[in-house]
């Protein structure tokens, strides 16, 4: 079989020829719109309608907004037009939010405005069944037939965060800053609840699109808009179920050879997988074959939402990892424990530290501190010992990555420890994961002095778990 990859083809034996530039094309109109028609706005403070459009004001949309509201001459400031068919400008994105009973009419005054990129975010379709079903089916066809790209309907909307496009199509509460991330949820209200957090997270991502019931436009489809899309270098996937599993392995198989994809993949169970079907009326897929299939394609599983972000953002920010010899250091026992036992659990070794670093330890550290892996600096170890022993420590040939954990004693200033460390794992060679449990003070003061990008936890446990799925993705490339 030709390998067609540096011509932007992807191909396989079940599957046509495809132009990966082909969907970048077609759906860039979702993220990169030049305008914007909210068909359904609402004067109505705290509806969907209102929100939607205050969050598109307020974060700076740099494009043209229409309005469409029969009722109202104006909401937020925006002229309401009574029709779609009445503006005379072109429009490149429509989210409708009128209620069930009026999206078909919406979607054919798109369709006669020649606007080919649609968001429904009104629910009430194949998810409840019996008629929401087969009007989804009707709307589907519709959209098909007039080429039109549709997301949703059950769906919470979009954001794009990058400076030149301030999209923000959802009723979210935060909005994140900016990464080179991008961010799919088959869930509206799992996206809300990470947006509604972003505070207390500081997740970061670009794009970000909610599927709702997926009539239309997929994860396929998504991975492989943000497989061309040049400001995406992750891509992070909440997934209930598989529009076409197979067509998704075989895309991740291509894409994760040039970009890493973790997905985070519910329904494991049999209970979940019937509440997965009530939520978006979709089915879900044996676990064990998912798994299998996931790891095969070059795909990173995940088990959390946490560990799916501080994963996409290790790998954006630490150092590539080498091997699988991990040292920890640390000023209090117990967490060290947690960490060494998921350490082994992940997979990964211990380091043996040699002679040498062992010699320049003992000449910094406390006398009655323990030298062996994992390194035990005492509680009265401060900023300039951590980051000097994390450098001992990435200096032994025997080292691949290091965990510096720190449980803040009175008489130690968290934030210039943590600031130190920080500043190392900027500099380093090997990667270094901070995790932290200081005061709860620490946490504001760093969210606005701290160095920004780097990778601090919560949880000695997800370290070694995140090393490992660094190690599967450096070594699958």
């Amino acid at each position: 079989m030709t390998d067609k990859r540096n011509k932007g083809y992807i191909h396989n034996a079940k599957y046509k020829v495809m132009r990966k530039d082909m969907t970048a094309e077609i759906l860039s109109s979702f993220f990169y719109p030049e305008s914007i028609l909210l068909v359904g706005a609402s004067s109505k403070p705290k509806s969907i309608g209102y929100e939607i459009l205050k969050s598109i004001i307020n974060f700076g949309f740099k494009g043209k907004v229409f309005v469409v509201n029969p009722k109202s001459d104006e909401i937020l400031g925006i002229k309401c037009n009574k029709t779609i068919e009445e503006i005379e400008e072109k429009i490149s994105l429509a989210v409708i939010l009128v209620p069930k009973n009026l999206v078909f009419d919406a979607l054919k005054s798109c369709a006669s405005k020649q606007i080919k990129n649609v968001v429904i975010i009104t629910a009430g379709f194949r998810e409840v069944g019996g008629e929401g079903a087969e009007l989804e089916k009707q709307i589907t066809e519709f959209a098909k037939i007039n080429g039109i790209r549709l997301i949703g309907p059950n769906c919470m909307g979009l954001i794009n965060t990058d400076e030149n496009v301030r999209l923000n199509a959802t009723f979210a509460a935060e909005v994140p800053r900016y990464s080179p991330v991008s961010f799919l949820s088959q869930s509206g209200a799992l996206a809300a609840a990470v947006l509604n957090t972003i505070s207390l997270t500081g997740y970061t991502f670009g794009q970000f699109a909610s599927i709702g019931n997926k009539a239309d436009v997929n994860e396929n489809d998504l991975l492989e808009f943000w497989w061309k899309d040049e400001k995406t270098k992750v891509i992070t996937m909440y997934l209930e179920s598989f529009e076409n599993g197979r067509k998704f392995f075989e895309l991740a198989n291509q894409i994760t050879k040039e970009k890493p994809v973790i997905v985070l993949k519910a329904a494991r169970t049999k209970s979940g997988s019937s509440a997965a079907s009530s939520h978006t009326g979709a089915l879900a897929t044996q676990d064990d074959i998912v798994d299998c299939a996931l790891i095969q394609s070059g795909c990173i599983r995940v088990k959390t939402i946490e560990e799916m972000f501080e994963t996409a953002n290790s790998i954006l920010n630490l150092k590539k990892l080498n091997g699988k010899k991990v040292a920890v250091l640390t000023n209090a026992g117990g967490p060290a424990i947690l960490c060494v036992d998921e350490i082994e659990k992940q997979g990964l070794k211990i380091s043996e530290l040699n002679e040498t670093t062992k010699n320049k330890l003992r000449e910094i550290l406390h006398p009655e501190s323990s030298i062996k892996n994992p390194v035990d600096m005492l509680p009265g170890a401060d900023a300039t010992a951590y980051r000097t022993a994390a450098k001992i420590l990435s200096e032994d040939e025997n080292v691949d990555a290091i965990i510096a954990i720190f449980v803040e004693p009175v008489m130690i200033n968290a934030f210039d420890v943590i600031s130190q460390l920080a500043e190392e794992q900027k500099t380093n060679s090997k990667p270094i994961l901070i995790v932290t449990f200081p005061l709860p003070h620490f946490w504001e003061k760093w969210k606005q002095n701290g160095i920004k990008d780097s990778v601090i936890l919560k949880s000695v446990e997800l370290a070694p778990v995140i090393i490992k799925n660094l190690y599967d993705y450096h070594f699958r490339i």
